[in-house]
């Protein structure tokens, strides 16, 4: 697991809900052990997306349901070419 990835995205999930990045585990469910919003869930992926420049179906966003699925998609997006 890239270690940069992971860093960055419990930067975005910690500033958007408002928590310390220390406080964030991997295992974390979104919804149910960060209690995030279907707003703060929205926010999250647009987050992401911006940061790491690839998109992000909302067909796939219904299957990430903890920290650590976020971290492992975005690693599997980064191996694909950019489209940008």
């Amino acid at each position: 697991m890239n270690e940069n990835v992971q860093q960055r995205v419990l930067k975005i999930i910690a500033e958007i809900i408002n928590r310390k990045e220390s406080e964030i585990r991997l295992d974390a469910s979104l919804h149910k052990d960060l209690q995030t919003s279907s707003l703060d869930q929205m926010t999250i992926f647009i987050a992401l997306e911006d940061e790491f420049q690839r998109s992000i179906p909302q067909e796939e966003v219904t299957e990430l349901r903890t920290v650590k699925d976020i971290v492992d998609f975005i690693n599997k997006k980064l191996q694909e070419p950019s489209l940008t």
